[in-house]
């Protein structure tokens, strides 16, 4: 019965996408001719403090990424979104702003998937919601890399990404933004939930910022190809110069589906 069962169970995996990941996974790339989609919605409240002013804001954002399979192991990445922000600076008056459509395209690559996880990505992207600072929309280009390694329900791994500006304003923002993070993905396909979780740094050479966050996201698996999530981040720590103190938290939910 047992060599039955697991006769049936490599039968059903191998019926699945050859990436063999669920859509939750950190390292999740949709097979050749599949498109996978990521609808988000975040709310994110923060405040930033020096010697001499006091700002508070918040930022309500929506995105939607989708990914296209060319091979099982490389995909297409799109991403559009659109931010509404405010902001209040001491006892000045309250800016708002909501016409903030931002975009990026690039590709992912799945260049191991066995146990040892690596993920590369190379992405362009445009975002009017850093317009003011920048004399028009803010234009990058980004790599990423992700490595991990699959221990039974558990998945721990360690990524990092740089943003570079290009095709920038000469007076505007044009310094380099990096990212690390170290975290771990626990699926248990039973019970059809998953947990990622992970500290992330990141710094942008703007300012000196440095800011590190716990990031978490819990989520469900409604059907193979249906799952949400409810996701956070919180900023354990948040310093740039002239002794400024940065404060930051996220709530958000998320829908992914593949077709």
């Amino acid at each position: 019965m047992l060599k039955q069962t697991l006769l049936v169970a490599g039968i059903l995996v191998a019926a699945t996408s050859a990436s063999a990941l669920e859509s939750t996974n950190p390292f999740f790339g949709p097979a050749k001719g599949t498109t996978a989609s990521t609808t988000s919605y975040s709310f994110t409240t923060g405040s930033i403090k020096d010697t001499t002013t006091h700002t508070k804001g918040y930022d309500h954002l929506v995105s939607e990424k989708l990914s296209y399979g060319l091979t099982d192991s490389v995909s297409l990445d799109g991403t559009v979104s659109n931010e509404w922000s405010k902001v209040k600076i001491a006892d000045m008056e309250t800016n708002t702003d909501d016409k903030n459509i931002d975009f990026e395209l690039g590709s992912t690559w799945n260049a191991l998937t066995g146990k040892t996880k690596l993920q590369l990505s190379g992405a362009y992207g445009q975002k009017e919601s850093n317009s003011s600072d920048n004399l028009g929309a803010y234009k990058y280009v980004a790599g990423a890399v992700k490595a991990g390694y699959t221990m039974g329900v558990y998945t721990p791994y360690v990524a990092g990404r740089v943003e570079l500006p290009v095709a920038q304003h000469k007076d505007a923002d044009n310094h380099a933004k990096y990212e690390g993070k170290a975290g771990l993905y626990v699926y248990c396909p039973r019970q059809k939930w998953a947990l990622d979780n992970g500290v992330r740094v990141n710094y942008d050479e703007t300012d000196e910022e440095r800011i590190i966050s716990y990031d978490f996201e819990a989520s469900y698996h409604l059907t193979k190809n249906w799952a949400v999530s409810a996701f956070g981040s919180y900023a354990l720590d948040g310093q740039a110069k002239y002794d400024t103190e940065i404060h930051e938290k996220t709530i958000g939910l998320r829908l992914r589906t593949s077709f």
